[in-house]
């Protein structure tokens, strides 16, 4: 029994080393997959970087840097519903600067993009976390007040109005003036209407209004 005992080491040995090979085989594939794992993780948070950047860009105006329409919408949703739970009051804004189409025929557009900058600059200087700025399409702007009175809401953009009025604004590859810059807007008292759709047509009829009464005005909604 002793001399077969003797006789089956060199298969235990052999088992040793198939084990020590299996282990060893173990550690290296455990650290190819930790590798990937971890270039897996990158990749994943590159996409996620992505993902980010471009939901960013997709509520960005390219050309303001300012949120756009689509975003304006998702947020205008979103407060109307929290404002008319906290019985906050809302209210909405559309400006539109006046004469924008005559300086984009008579300086160019790169300068009618300048214009645009410098507006949407001046009406970004007044949003917070509850006054919220978009470029709503074209040379128009929507501001979302939440908080705030119709007529401090007003108060607000006409400051803003004031100090884009007082700049000169020069066309820099003739130097020629292109003059004063201006806007107009109409603003409404959102939960004064049926529903979201309702203000904004409001908001939309006040800024109409201030456009044929001699521009460069706030306008408040009926």
């Amino acid at each position: 029994g002793h001399a077969q005992q003797l006789g089956s080491l060199p298969d235990v040995n052999v088992s040793v080393a198939e084990i020590i090979g299996i282990v060893r085989t173990m550690i290296h594939r455990t650290s190819d997959i930790e590798r990937e794992m971890a270039k897996s993780e990158k990749r994943s948070q590159e996409l996620r970087h992505h993902l980010d950047e471009a939901l960013r860009t997709a509520d960005e105006d390219e050309l303001t840097g300012v949120p756009n329409r689509r975003a304006f919408e998702k947020i205008y949703e979103q407060e109307y519903r929290e404002a008319r739970e906290a019985l906050d009051p809302l209210v909405v804004a559309f400006c539109d600067i006046d004469h924008f189409k005559k300086i984009n025929d008579t300086h160019g557009h790169d300068t009618g993009d300048r214009v645009l900058r410098a507006v949407a600059r001046t009406l970004f200087r007044i949003s917070s976390e509850r006054c919220y700025v978009a470029r709503h399409g074209g040379e128009e702007f929507a501001v979302l007040f939440r908080g705030k009175s119709l007529q401090d809401a007003a108060d607000i953009l006409d400051e803003a109005r004031k100090s884009l009025s007082e700049r000169r604004f020069v066309n820099r590859e003739t130097d020629t003036p292109i003059g004063f810059v201006t806007f107009s807007a109409g603003i409404s008292n959102v939960f004064a209407y049926p529903d979201r759709s309702a203000a904004l047509k409001a908001a939309d009829t006040a800024l109409y209004w201030a456009k044929e009464n001699g521009r460069n005005q706030i306008a408040l909604a009926e």
